[in-house]
Protein backbone atom coordinates (compact mmCIF):
# COMPACT_ATOMS: atom_id res chain seq x y z
CA UNK A 1 0.00 0.00 0.00
CA UNK A 2 3.34 1.97 0.29
CA UNK A 3 2.37 3.47 -3.35
CA UNK A 4 -1.04 4.15 -3.35
CA UNK A 5 -0.78 7.66 -3.89
CA UNK A 6 1.12 7.43 -6.67
CA UNK A 7 -0.91 4.69 -8.36
CA UNK A 8 -4.04 6.67 -7.84
CA UNK A 9 -2.35 9.76 -9.32
CA UNK A 10 -1.38 7.96 -12.46
CA UNK A 11 -4.79 6.11 -12.80
CA UNK A 12 -6.22 9.82 -12.52
CA UNK A 13 -3.85 10.93 -15.23
CA UNK A 14 -4.37 7.92 -17.28
CA UNK A 15 -8.02 8.56 -17.48
CA UNK A 16 -8.28 12.22 -17.40
CA UNK A 17 -11.27 12.30 -20.16
CA UNK A 18 -13.49 9.63 -18.65
CA UNK A 19 -13.73 11.38 -15.81
CA UNK A 20 -13.76 14.92 -17.27
CA UNK A 21 -17.35 13.76 -18.38
CA UNK A 22 -18.06 11.93 -15.58
CA UNK A 23 -18.22 15.40 -13.72
CA UNK A 24 -19.78 16.99 -16.36
CA UNK A 25 -22.57 14.65 -16.76
CA UNK A 26 -23.38 14.34 -13.06
CA UNK A 27 -23.11 18.50 -12.35
CA UNK A 28 -25.41 18.95 -15.34
CA UNK A 29 -28.04 17.74 -13.34
CA UNK A 30 -27.00 18.63 -10.23
CA UNK A 31 -25.77 21.98 -10.35
CA UNK A 32 -22.76 23.70 -8.80
CA UNK A 33 -22.95 25.47 -5.73
CA UNK A 34 -21.27 28.81 -5.25
CA UNK A 35 -18.79 27.44 -2.76
CA UNK A 36 -17.72 24.24 -0.77
CA UNK A 37 -14.27 23.82 1.37
CA UNK A 38 -13.91 20.05 1.68
CA UNK A 39 -11.57 18.51 4.72
CA UNK A 40 -9.20 15.91 3.74
CA UNK A 41 -7.49 13.10 4.84
CA UNK A 42 -4.46 11.14 3.18
CA UNK A 43 -3.00 8.32 5.26
CA UNK A 44 -0.47 6.81 2.45
CA UNK A 45 -2.90 3.91 2.00
CA UNK A 46 -6.18 6.05 0.94
CA UNK A 47 -7.27 9.69 0.31
CA UNK A 48 -10.63 10.94 1.42
CA UNK A 49 -12.73 13.57 2.58
CA UNK A 50 -13.75 13.88 6.49
CA UNK A 51 -15.91 16.95 6.38
CA UNK A 52 -17.40 18.96 3.17
CA UNK A 53 -18.80 22.47 4.58
CA UNK A 54 -21.51 24.70 2.08
CA UNK A 55 -20.48 27.41 3.91
CA UNK A 56 -17.21 27.47 4.53
CA UNK A 57 -14.95 30.47 6.24
CA UNK A 58 -11.21 30.99 6.09
CA UNK A 59 -11.01 32.64 2.97
CA UNK A 60 -8.70 34.98 4.60
CA UNK A 61 -6.21 32.62 4.58
CA UNK A 62 -6.01 32.02 0.71
CA UNK A 63 -3.21 33.74 -1.09
CA UNK A 64 -3.10 36.63 -3.08
CA UNK A 65 -2.52 34.45 -6.04
CA UNK A 66 -5.86 32.66 -5.15
CA UNK A 67 -7.77 35.10 -4.45
CA UNK A 68 -7.45 35.79 -7.96
CA UNK A 69 -8.50 32.79 -9.61
CA UNK A 70 -11.17 33.40 -7.26
CA UNK A 71 -12.44 36.19 -8.37
CA UNK A 72 -12.97 34.78 -12.16
CA UNK A 73 -14.56 31.79 -11.58
CA UNK A 74 -16.96 33.45 -8.87
CA UNK A 75 -17.70 35.75 -11.57
CA UNK A 76 -18.24 33.13 -13.97
CA UNK A 77 -21.09 31.11 -11.41
CA UNK A 78 -22.89 34.30 -10.85
CA UNK A 79 -23.13 35.21 -14.81
CA UNK A 80 -24.31 31.46 -15.67
CA UNK A 81 -26.69 31.46 -12.34
CA UNK A 82 -27.51 35.23 -11.80
CA UNK A 83 -27.48 36.98 -14.82
CA UNK A 84 -27.49 40.39 -14.75
CA UNK A 85 -26.83 40.68 -10.75
CA UNK A 86 -24.67 43.51 -10.09
CA UNK A 87 -25.48 43.94 -6.35
CA UNK A 88 -24.61 41.17 -3.95
CA UNK A 89 -25.03 41.12 0.24
CA UNK A 90 -23.62 38.79 1.97
CA UNK A 91 -25.13 37.64 5.76
CA UNK A 92 -22.32 36.11 7.75
CA UNK A 93 -22.18 34.54 10.96
CA UNK A 94 -23.64 36.67 13.97
CA UNK A 95 -19.67 36.07 16.11
CA UNK A 96 -18.56 39.28 15.59
CA UNK A 97 -16.17 39.04 18.11
CA UNK A 98 -13.53 36.41 15.64
CA UNK A 99 -11.81 39.13 13.96
CA UNK A 100 -10.32 35.75 12.02
CA UNK A 101 -13.71 35.04 10.92
CA UNK A 102 -14.34 38.82 9.82
CA UNK A 103 -11.38 38.57 8.21
CA UNK A 104 -12.78 35.86 5.79
CA UNK A 105 -15.91 38.03 5.02
CA UNK A 106 -13.61 40.71 4.01
CA UNK A 107 -11.83 38.58 1.57
CA UNK A 108 -15.09 37.10 0.52
CA UNK A 109 -16.29 40.60 -0.55
CA UNK A 110 -13.28 41.35 -1.87
CA UNK A 111 -13.46 38.56 -4.24
CA UNK A 112 -17.09 39.45 -5.03
CA UNK A 113 -16.40 42.90 -5.35
CA UNK A 114 -14.44 42.59 -8.47
CA UNK A 115 -17.48 43.37 -10.85
CA UNK A 116 -19.72 44.11 -8.36
CA UNK A 117 -20.92 46.29 -5.64
CA UNK A 118 -20.78 43.85 -2.32
CA UNK A 119 -22.43 44.96 0.99
CA UNK A 120 -22.03 42.86 4.10
CA UNK A 121 -25.22 42.38 6.51
CA UNK A 122 -26.15 40.96 9.45
CA UNK A 123 -28.50 39.32 11.40
CA UNK A 124 -27.60 40.16 14.52
CA UNK A 125 -31.06 41.66 16.31
CA UNK A 126 -28.78 44.28 18.31
CA UNK A 127 -27.42 45.62 15.79
CA UNK A 128 -29.58 49.06 14.86
CA UNK A 129 -27.46 50.94 12.54
CA UNK A 130 -24.41 50.60 10.13
CA UNK A 131 -21.77 49.38 12.40
CA UNK A 132 -17.73 49.18 11.67
CA UNK A 133 -15.74 47.04 13.01
CA UNK A 134 -11.95 47.11 13.09
CA UNK A 135 -9.69 44.06 11.98
CA UNK A 136 -5.88 43.55 11.88
CA UNK A 137 -3.81 45.04 9.65
CA UNK A 138 -5.42 48.57 9.09
CA UNK A 139 -8.40 46.47 7.53
CA UNK A 140 -12.26 47.29 8.64
CA UNK A 141 -15.83 45.56 7.95
CA UNK A 142 -18.88 47.52 7.92
CA UNK A 143 -22.03 45.37 8.75
CA UNK A 144 -25.66 46.58 7.60
CA UNK A 145 -28.67 45.83 9.72
CA UNK A 146 -31.53 44.69 7.39
CA UNK A 147 -35.20 44.76 6.89
CA UNK A 148 -37.51 43.26 4.33
CA UNK A 149 -39.92 45.46 1.70
CA UNK A 150 -42.29 43.80 -1.02
CA UNK A 151 -40.76 40.42 0.47
CA UNK A 152 -37.09 41.76 -0.71
CA UNK A 153 -34.44 41.79 1.33
CA UNK A 154 -32.68 44.86 1.84
CA UNK A 155 -29.93 46.79 3.96
CA UNK A 156 -31.67 50.03 6.44
CA UNK A 157 -30.01 52.20 4.06
CA UNK A 158 -31.72 51.04 1.09
CA UNK A 159 -29.77 48.54 -1.03
CA UNK A 160 -31.33 45.98 -2.46
CA UNK A 161 -29.75 42.80 -3.18
CA UNK A 162 -30.14 41.07 -6.68
CA UNK A 163 -28.76 38.31 -4.83
CA UNK A 164 -27.76 37.14 -1.00
CA UNK A 165 -24.69 35.05 -0.72
CA UNK A 166 -25.22 33.23 2.34
CA UNK A 167 -22.00 32.58 4.88
CA UNK A 168 -24.25 30.83 7.93
CA UNK A 169 -24.37 27.83 8.65
CA UNK A 170 -27.83 28.41 10.34
CA UNK A 171 -27.73 26.64 12.87
CA UNK A 172 -30.34 27.74 14.56
CA UNK A 173 -32.88 27.14 12.48
CA UNK A 174 -33.87 29.61 9.25
CA UNK A 175 -34.46 33.55 10.74
CA UNK A 176 -37.74 34.77 10.28
CA UNK A 177 -36.38 37.46 7.61
CA UNK A 178 -35.59 34.54 5.32
CA UNK A 179 -39.23 33.26 4.88
CA UNK A 180 -40.90 34.07 2.07
CA UNK A 181 -38.57 36.11 0.25
CA UNK A 182 -38.14 37.01 -2.96
CA UNK A 183 -34.60 37.36 -3.16
CA UNK A 184 -32.42 34.75 -3.88
CA UNK A 185 -30.41 33.50 -1.60
CA UNK A 186 -27.24 31.00 -2.85
CA UNK A 187 -26.61 28.39 -1.28
CA UNK A 188 -30.15 27.19 -0.25
CA UNK A 189 -30.64 27.57 3.38
CA UNK A 190 -32.01 24.28 3.34
CA UNK A 191 -28.07 23.18 3.57
CA UNK A 192 -27.74 24.80 6.56
CA UNK A 193 -26.96 22.84 9.71
CA UNK A 194 -30.76 22.74 11.18
CA UNK A 195 -31.38 20.10 8.61
CA UNK A 196 -28.27 19.19 6.55
CA UNK A 197 -26.65 15.63 8.04
CA UNK A 198 -23.48 14.86 7.66
CA UNK A 199 -24.40 10.73 7.25
CA UNK A 200 -26.40 11.89 4.47
CA UNK A 201 -23.47 13.52 2.42
CA UNK A 202 -21.73 10.75 2.88
CA UNK A 203 -24.15 8.22 1.68
CA UNK A 204 -24.49 10.26 -1.35
CA UNK A 205 -20.21 10.39 -1.73
CA UNK A 206 -19.81 6.94 -0.96
CA UNK A 207 -22.21 6.26 -3.64
CA UNK A 208 -20.17 8.57 -6.56
CA UNK A 209 -17.10 7.17 -4.79
CA UNK A 210 -18.49 3.97 -6.41
CA UNK A 211 -18.82 5.51 -9.66
CA UNK A 212 -15.31 6.82 -9.76
CA UNK A 213 -13.75 4.10 -8.35
CA UNK A 214 -14.52 1.90 -11.42
CA UNK A 215 -13.64 4.35 -13.95
CA UNK A 216 -10.05 4.20 -12.06
CA UNK A 217 -10.14 0.78 -11.17
CA UNK A 218 -9.90 0.57 -7.68
CA UNK A 219 -11.32 -0.11 -4.47
CA UNK A 220 -14.01 2.61 -3.84
CA UNK A 221 -13.19 2.30 -0.01
CA UNK A 222 -9.63 3.51 -0.84
CA UNK A 223 -11.12 7.19 -1.54
CA UNK A 224 -13.92 7.39 1.28
CA UNK A 225 -15.04 6.36 4.70
CA UNK A 226 -17.22 3.85 6.35
CA UNK A 227 -19.75 5.13 8.75
CA UNK A 228 -23.25 4.22 10.37
CA UNK A 229 -25.51 6.48 12.98
CA UNK A 230 -27.02 6.41 15.96
CA UNK A 231 -30.01 8.24 17.33
CA UNK A 232 -31.36 9.03 20.23
CA UNK A 233 -27.84 9.64 22.64
CA UNK A 234 -28.11 11.94 25.46
CA UNK A 235 -24.46 12.22 26.28
CA UNK A 236 -25.40 14.34 29.32
CA UNK A 237 -27.66 12.12 31.12
CA UNK A 238 -25.56 8.94 30.02
CA UNK A 239 -28.63 7.17 27.81
CA UNK A 240 -28.18 5.73 24.58
CA UNK A 241 -24.49 5.06 25.10
CA UNK A 242 -24.82 1.14 24.93
CA UNK A 243 -26.28 1.16 21.16
CA UNK A 244 -23.35 3.68 20.22
CA UNK A 245 -20.65 1.42 21.63
CA UNK A 246 -21.55 -1.41 19.91
CA UNK A 247 -22.15 0.21 16.34
CA UNK A 248 -18.75 1.57 17.30
CA UNK A 249 -17.41 -1.77 17.72
CA UNK A 250 -18.78 -3.24 14.69
CA UNK A 251 -17.64 -0.34 12.74
CA UNK A 252 -13.96 -0.82 13.81
CA UNK A 253 -14.28 -4.83 13.44
CA UNK A 254 -15.39 -4.07 9.32
CA UNK A 255 -12.11 -1.77 9.06
CA UNK A 256 -9.88 -4.60 11.16
CA UNK A 257 -11.27 -6.58 8.16
CA UNK A 258 -10.40 -4.09 5.44
CA UNK A 259 -6.62 -3.65 7.09
CA UNK A 260 -6.17 -7.42 7.01
CA UNK A 261 -7.26 -6.85 3.48
CA UNK A 262 -4.45 -4.74 2.40
CA UNK A 263 -1.91 -5.44 4.52
CA UNK A 264 -2.21 -2.79 7.00
CA UNK A 265 -0.81 -2.83 10.40
CA UNK A 266 -2.24 -0.04 12.27
CA UNK A 267 -5.04 -0.04 14.86
CA UNK A 268 -8.30 1.28 12.97
CA UNK A 269 -9.95 4.06 15.30
CA UNK A 270 -12.91 5.87 14.78
CA UNK A 271 -14.99 9.69 15.00
CA UNK A 272 -18.19 10.10 16.95
CA UNK A 273 -19.07 13.28 15.64
CA UNK A 274 -22.48 15.14 16.19
CA UNK A 275 -24.65 14.57 12.72
CA UNK A 276 -25.01 18.11 12.37
CA UNK A 277 -22.69 21.10 12.81
CA UNK A 278 -19.20 22.27 11.97
CA UNK A 279 -16.71 24.06 13.97
CA UNK A 280 -14.80 21.47 15.38
CA UNK A 281 -18.04 21.27 17.87
CA UNK A 282 -19.19 17.45 18.85
CA UNK A 283 -16.08 15.74 17.60
CA UNK A 284 -14.43 12.49 20.24
CA UNK A 285 -11.87 9.80 18.53
CA UNK A 286 -12.68 6.96 19.75
CA UNK A 287 -11.11 3.61 19.51
CA UNK A 288 -13.25 1.04 21.51
CA UNK A 289 -17.03 0.86 22.22
CA UNK A 290 -15.83 0.25 25.88
CA UNK A 291 -14.16 3.73 25.47
CA UNK A 292 -17.78 5.18 24.97
CA UNK A 293 -19.29 3.10 28.03
CA UNK A 294 -16.46 4.90 30.06
CA UNK A 295 -16.94 8.32 28.71
CA UNK A 296 -16.42 10.89 31.70
CA UNK A 297 -17.97 14.17 32.33
CA UNK A 298 -15.49 16.51 30.56
CA UNK A 299 -16.64 14.33 27.05
CA UNK A 300 -20.11 14.33 28.16
CA UNK A 301 -20.50 17.76 28.67
CA UNK A 302 -18.02 18.69 24.73
CA UNK A 303 -20.55 16.23 23.38
CA UNK A 304 -23.43 17.43 24.49
CA UNK A 305 -24.46 20.80 23.33
CA UNK A 306 -23.22 22.33 19.85
CA UNK A 307 -22.91 25.95 18.55
CA UNK A 308 -26.15 27.97 19.12
CA UNK A 309 -26.78 25.61 22.20
CA UNK A 310 -28.46 23.10 20.48
CA UNK A 311 -28.92 19.73 21.95
CA UNK A 312 -26.87 16.72 20.58
CA UNK A 313 -29.03 13.76 20.11
CA UNK A 314 -27.86 12.14 16.66
CA UNK A 315 -24.33 11.26 16.04
CA UNK A 316 -22.32 9.89 12.97
CA UNK A 317 -19.77 7.13 13.32
CA UNK A 318 -17.30 7.78 11.30
CA UNK A 319 -13.75 5.95 10.33
CA UNK A 320 -10.82 7.53 11.00
CA UNK A 321 -7.84 8.17 8.61
CA UNK A 322 -4.50 9.75 10.11
CA UNK A 323 -2.92 11.80 7.84
CA UNK A 324 0.65 11.62 6.75
CA UNK A 325 0.87 14.96 5.31
CA UNK A 326 3.92 17.52 6.21
CA UNK A 327 4.45 21.09 6.02
CA UNK A 328 7.99 21.95 7.47
CA UNK A 329 8.01 18.80 9.34
CA UNK A 330 4.76 19.63 11.28
CA UNK A 331 1.63 17.11 10.96
CA UNK A 332 -1.15 19.00 8.40
CA UNK A 333 -4.16 18.06 6.59
CA UNK A 334 -5.40 19.37 3.12
CA UNK A 335 -8.07 21.11 2.89
CA UNK A 336 -9.77 22.19 -0.37
CA UNK A 337 -11.73 25.55 -1.19
CA UNK A 338 -13.53 25.42 -3.92
CA UNK A 339 -15.93 27.74 -5.92
CA UNK A 340 -18.37 26.44 -8.65
CA UNK A 341 -17.17 23.27 -8.22
CA UNK A 342 -13.70 24.41 -8.82
CA UNK A 343 -10.58 24.75 -6.87
CA UNK A 344 -9.76 27.98 -5.78
CA UNK A 345 -7.06 27.27 -2.94
CA UNK A 346 -5.63 23.98 -1.64
CA UNK A 347 -4.90 24.89 1.94
CA UNK A 348 -3.18 23.27 4.87
CA UNK A 349 -3.83 23.15 7.89
CA UNK A 350 -1.39 22.46 11.09
CA UNK A 351 -1.59 21.97 14.70
CA UNK A 352 1.49 21.03 16.27
CA UNK A 353 -0.61 20.70 19.82
CA UNK A 354 -2.47 17.39 17.52
CA UNK A 355 -1.29 13.85 16.64
CA UNK A 356 -1.61 12.27 13.12
CA UNK A 357 -4.64 11.01 14.30
CA UNK A 358 -6.41 13.52 15.94
CA UNK A 359 -8.64 16.28 14.30
CA UNK A 360 -6.08 19.13 13.48
CA UNK A 361 -9.04 21.51 14.06
CA UNK A 362 -8.34 23.16 17.33
CA UNK A 363 -7.11 26.05 19.28
CA UNK A 364 -3.45 26.35 17.90
CA UNK A 365 -3.90 25.66 14.42
CA UNK A 366 -2.29 27.85 11.68
CA UNK A 367 -2.61 27.78 7.76
CA UNK A 368 -0.57 27.54 4.42
CA UNK A 369 -1.75 28.35 0.70
CA UNK A 370 0.15 25.67 -0.84
CA UNK A 371 0.46 28.08 -3.75
CA UNK A 372 3.47 29.61 -0.91
CA UNK A 373 5.19 27.17 -0.17
CA UNK A 374 7.72 25.66 -2.12
CA UNK A 375 8.90 21.74 -2.54
CA UNK A 376 11.50 21.31 0.40
CA UNK A 377 8.61 22.26 2.63
CA UNK A 378 6.47 19.40 1.95
CA UNK A 379 6.44 15.83 2.49
CA UNK A 380 2.74 14.75 0.40
CA UNK A 381 3.82 11.84 -1.05
CA UNK A 382 4.07 13.32 -4.61
CA UNK A 383 5.33 16.93 -6.03
CA UNK A 384 2.81 19.10 -5.30
CA UNK A 385 0.96 19.54 -8.70
CA UNK A 386 1.08 15.94 -8.66
CA UNK A 387 -0.90 15.74 -5.35
CA UNK A 388 -3.02 18.90 -6.04
CA UNK A 389 -4.63 16.84 -8.84
CA UNK A 390 -4.98 14.32 -6.49
CA UNK A 391 -6.79 15.86 -4.16
CA UNK A 392 -8.66 18.11 -6.31
CA UNK A 393 -10.42 15.18 -7.98
CA UNK A 394 -11.38 13.72 -4.53
CA UNK A 395 -12.59 17.03 -3.14
CA UNK A 396 -14.69 18.22 -6.49
CA UNK A 397 -16.39 14.32 -5.99
CA UNK A 398 -17.48 15.79 -2.20
CA UNK A 399 -18.50 19.13 -3.85
CA UNK A 400 -20.95 17.25 -6.23
CA UNK A 401 -22.14 15.02 -3.42
CA UNK A 402 -22.98 18.21 -1.95
CA UNK A 403 -24.56 19.27 -5.06
CA UNK A 404 -26.79 16.59 -5.30
CA UNK A 405 -27.86 17.45 -1.48
CA UNK A 406 -29.35 20.64 -2.22
CA UNK A 407 -31.01 19.31 -5.49
CA UNK A 408 -32.83 16.73 -2.86
CA UNK A 409 -33.50 19.62 -0.69
CA UNK A 410 -35.75 21.63 -3.01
Amino acid sequence: MTDFTATLAQKISANHRKISEFFAEKFSQAPQLFYNSIDLRHSGFKIAPIDTNCFPAGFNNLSADSRIDAKKISDDFFSASFSGAKKILIIPENHTRNLRYLENVRNLQEILGAEKEVLVGTLIAEIKEKTVIDLENGHSLTLHPLTKKSEKILTIDGFEADVILLNNDLSDGIPEIFKNCATPITPSPDLGWHRRRKSHHFDIYNQLAQELAKILEIDSWLISSMHSTCEEVDFKERKGLEPLAKKVDELLENLRKKYQEYGIADEPYCYVKADSGTYGIGVWPVFSGQEVLDINKKERNKMSVLKGSVQNTRVIIQEGIKTIDKIDGKIAEPMIYMINGQVVGNLFRVNENRDEKISLNAAGASFFDLKNLSENQLELGLEKNEIAEVYSVVARLAALAASIENVMSC
